[in-house]
């Protein structure tokens, strides 16, 4: 068992705020302290952990890959603390909102979004459940469920999601390093993260990989180089920190594109044909709480399917605008 004990916990209340503003000056004001206070307590941090939580410039500081992986998990936990501080506050009078989801999914998707969702909707109080697999809504027992897939059953109503798209990621270092990625046929000249089975048996489809990924443009798995995870988050923390390129599914890597901590080396993607649904039990379907996160979620989502696509028999295409389907992998 860890000893929390030992962890400064202080010191990560002021990392969390220079995180969220990318400035110690504003974290001191939001937590009426001084700055230099502010950048003890996070020197405290990083010689507790031994390494540098964020790169200092002359005018701005910016989040190392270790601080941004330390800030995702802090957001998280911050928010599930600030959650039970408010309903403990409240004499448990409002019923706990519980969530569940992939870890995945949690950890790259929803900690961007969470501090958000509580901020705005203070009435609700919100657990959520990260799990190393998908949610079985009829055993797991929770209000909400982002499920991987979904077989219909009777007293469950499931809403689509999105779909999956999967293209390859890298960071722009690793790019500088490797500018000769013109077609898919040169990555199997480059090193390439991938999951292992142990992951993939965790879920209720079958592994989608490299192999799989380059199949779809004619190309063999002849790799030169391959590093292999079981957590898909940790896999992604490597991609960003530049040792490899890495598959990306769009609804966990689209917050990092956007802000550029990771690109696209190649225009060409894939579907699929895989679904992800919120799935709630009728049971639950009407209350507020419920209703209150299903729209904020779909909300979030909302951005997180390919646009239609052209259609490649009317003539030829940039490759951008062509994403295969693969309707015979299976569907949970």
């Amino acid at each position: 068992m860890l000893n929390y004990r030992r962890l400064p916990l202080s010191a990560l209340r002021a990392f969390e705020a220079a995180a969220r503003h990318l400035s110690f000056t504003k974290a001191a004001n939001e937590l009426s302290v001084t700055q230099a206070a502010v950048s003890r307590h996070i020197l405290t941090l990083e010689d507790h952990l031994d390494t540098q939580l964020f790169n200092r410039g002359n005018q701005k500081v910016s989040l190392s890959p270790a601080g941004q992986e330390l800030f995702e998990a802090a957001t998280l936990s911050l928010a599930h603390i600030a959650a039970a501080f408010d309903s403990v506050k409240r004499g448990q009078k409002a019923r706990r909102l519980t969530v569940g989801m992939p870890m995945s999914f949690a950890t790259l998707f929803m900690s961007h979004r969470i501090g958000d969702f509580v901020a705005n909707n203070p009435e609700v109080d919100l657990h959520l459940v990260s799990l190393e697999r998908s949610p079985a809504p009829a055993t797991d027992g929770f209000d909400v469920s982002v499920v991987m897939g979904y077989l219909a059953r009777p007293g469950f109503t499931a809403t689509e999601l999105f779909g999956e798209e999967v293209f390859p990621v890298c960071s722009r270092s690793y790019q500088t390093h490797s500018p000769r990625i013109l077609t898919p046929e040169d990555l199997v000249n480059e090193v390439l993260l991938v999951m292992d089975d142990q992951h993939w048996s965790a879920y209720p489809w079958s592994p989608f990989d490299w192999v799989h990924w380059l199949g779809q443009f004619g190309i063999s798995s002849d790799f030169k180089r391959v590093i292999t995870f079981n957590n898909y988050p940790t896999m992604m923390q490597s991609v960003i920190r530049g040792y490899g390129i890495g598959l990306g599914w769009r609804h966990l890597v689209s917050d990092y594109l956007k802000e550029g901590t990771l690109i696209r080396p190649l225009n060409e993607s894939y579907l699929t044909g895989r679904k992800h649904h919120l799935v709630i039990p009728d049971t639950a379907i009407e209350r507020e709480d419920v209703q209150i996160f299903r729209n904020w979620l779909l909300t979030q989502v909302a951005d997180l399917n390919p646009v239609p696509q052209l259609d490649i028999n009317a003539g030829p295409v940039a490759p951008s605008q062509v994403s295969a389907e693969r309707p015979s992998l299976p569907s949970a």
